[in-house]
C-alpha cells in the first residue's frame, strides 16, 4: 500500500517534495536528453529511498553490476564514502571500474538536505582502459567468469564522455543545484509553517534522547504543554502517536547497526532504547517487514563479499586510483575488524 505524504517523516516528506516538482521533473528530463547521462535526486539521509527514478544506478555497466546484491552493497558502500565527503561542492570521484560520478549538494543554509547525482561514465578514452584489473577486483568478490565475461561486455562496449565535456556538463549542473537548494528552501518554509513548534521542539528532544526512557509526560513537559494537549496536536500534525513515532525512529537506528555482522539483536535493541527484546522484534517487524535476525543475517551474507572486496581495495594489487581534474583522493577504505561500514552514521 503506498504511503500517504502526510505520514512520513518531515526529511523524506521535502525529498519527495523535491522529487515530484515540475521544476525538476522538467530540468531531469531535458538534462537526460541533452547529454545522455542519468541524473537521480539523492535523499541526504541514508535511510530514505531513493523516490520514483529508476534507482540510483543509471549508467549500463553500473546498472548490470547492480542485478547482483554483493555488488550492489559494494557500489553502496562507495557512495556513502563519497556521500559524507560532500561539503558545499560537488564532490567526483572515480570507482574500481574507472567510472567517475558526480554528486552536486542541495543545500538548506549550511546543511545538505539532498544531493544530484550523475556520471557513471567514463572520460578516458578506450585505449587508455584495462578490465584486467575490474575483473581481478570483481572476482575476488566472488563473481564467476561467465558474470565476468558478460560485464567486460558491458564495459568495453561503454562509450567514453570525455573530461572538458564532463566538467562543463557538472557547472551547469552545480547552477541548476543552487535554483533547486532555492526551492527547497521555500518548500521547507511551508513545512515549518504547516507544523505546530511545539511538535518540532518535540521530535528535536526525542531525537536527542531516542535511547533512554521517553515517557508522554517528559516530552510534554519539555514542550510545556499537558500531555492532553500535547497528544492531540502531535497525532494531529504527524498523524502518529509519540509511540509510534519514537519507534519508528528506534527502529532505524537499529537497521545501522545491525549492518555490522557482529552485532547481537539483544544489544541493539536495548542500545536503541527499547525495554525489552520481544518489544524490539515486534516493532522491527511491522515497520521492516521482517524480524531483526533475518534483516542482519541478509546484511552478514553479502558482507563477507564485500570485507573481501574492500581488503583487496586496500592492497597494491589495485594500483594507484585515477584522478582527474578536480578531483580529490579515494577516501581511505580501511575499516576495523568485524565492521562492514566505518563511517556509520550516528543517530539524530
Amino acid at each position: 500500500m503506498e504511503t500517504k505524504n502526510h505520514t512520513l517523516d518531515p526529511d523524506e516528506r521535502i525529498y519527495r517534495k523535491l522529487v515530484d516538482s515540475p521544476f525538476f521533473q522538467t530540468y531531469r528530463r531535458a538534462f537526460i536528453n541533452a547529454t545522455g547521462l542519468g541524473l537521480v535526486l539523492v535523499s541526504a539521509d541514508e535511510e530514505v529511498e531513493i523516490a520514483d527514478q529508476g534507482g540510483r544506478f543509471t549508467g549500463p555497466f553500473c546498472k548490470a553490476l547492480n542485478e547482483n546484491d554483493t555488488a550492489c552493497r559494494c557500489c553502496q558502500l562507495e557512495h556513502r564514502c563519497i556521500a559524507r565527503e560532500v561539503g558545499d561542492k560537488a564532490e567526483t570521484r572515480t570507482c574500481y571500474a574507472g567510472m567517475r560520478e558526480t554528486l552536486i549538494p542541495v543545500r538548506a543554509g549550511n546543511k545538505n538536505v539532498a544531493y544530484l547525482s550523475t556520471g557513471q561514465v567514463f572520460t578516458a578514452s578506450n585505449t587508455e582502459r584495462d578490465f584486467t584489473r575490474v575483473a581481478e577486483q570483481l572476482r575476488r568478490a566472488g563473481l564467476d567468469e561467465a558474470r565476468l565475461d558478460e560485464l567486460a561486455g558491458i564495459w568495453k562496449a561503454t562509450p567514453e564522455f570525455g573530461l572538458d565535456r564532463y566538467e562543463g556538463t557538472i557547472t551547469l549542473l552545480a547552477a541548476f543545484a543552487l535554483q533547486l537548494s532555492e526551492l527547497l528552501n521555500r518548500l521547507l518554509t511551508e513545512e515549518n509553517n504547516s507544523e505546530p513548534q511545539i511538535v518540532v521542539k518535540a521530535k528535536r528532544f526525542v531525537n536527542a534522547h531516542i535511547e533512554e526512557k521517553l515517557t508522554l509526560d517528559a516530552v510534554a513537559s519539555h514542550v510545556g504543554v499537558s500531555p492532553f494537549y500535547f497528544c492531540k496536536l502531535f497525532k494531529q500534525a504527524t498523524d502518529m502517536t509519540l509511540t509510534e513515532y519514537v519507534n519508528r525512529r528506534r527502529v532505524e537506528w537499529a537497521k545501522r547497526k545491525l549492518i555490522n555482522p557482529n552485532s547481537r539483536v539483544t544489544e541493539v535493541a536495548f542500545d536503541v532504547g527499547f525495554q525489552s527484546v520481544s518489544q524490539f522484534n515486534r516493532s522491527f517487524l511491522k515497520y521492516v517487514g521482517v524480524s531483526p535476525t533475518r534483516f542482519r543475517g541478509t546484511g552478514v551474507q553479502a558482507g563477507g563479499h564485500l570485507e573481501r572486496l574492500i581488503r583487496f581495495a586496500n592492497g597494491t594489487s589495485l594500483g594507484p586510483l585515477h584522478r582527474g581534474r578536480g578531483e580529490s583522493k579515494w577516501p581511505s577504505m580501511a575499516f576495523p575488524s568485524g565492521t562492514v561500514d566505518a563511517c556509520q552514521a550516528s543517530p539524530a
